[in-house]
């Protein structure tokens, strides 16, 4: 499948000096990066990623507030 694209300036001149130090084409280094990006894009998140159970008997965190707001010293010094 042949189409046409349009790349940055600075990012044109990489893949054409990386292309002269390989010794290889546009299209192989172009092919090569997509088919790296998109085999990455598949398992960057499982499908079940998001699919959890979340712990509902966790009290919530502000109602322990309270309970250092009268430290008078400074347990770290």
């Amino acid at each position: 499948m042949n189409f046409n694209i349009y790349l940055k300036k600075n990012v044109a001149e990489k893949v054409t000096k990386y292309a002269k130090e390989m010794h290889r084409s546009w299209n192989s280094i172009i092919n090569e990066a997509l088919e790296y990006w998109f085999a990455r894009e598949k398992t960057t998140w499982k499908k079940d990623f998001f699919d959890f159970d979340p712990i509902t008997d966790v009290p919530d965190f502000k109602s322990t507030r309270g309970e250092f707001k009268n430290i008078s010293e400074d347990t770290l010094a």
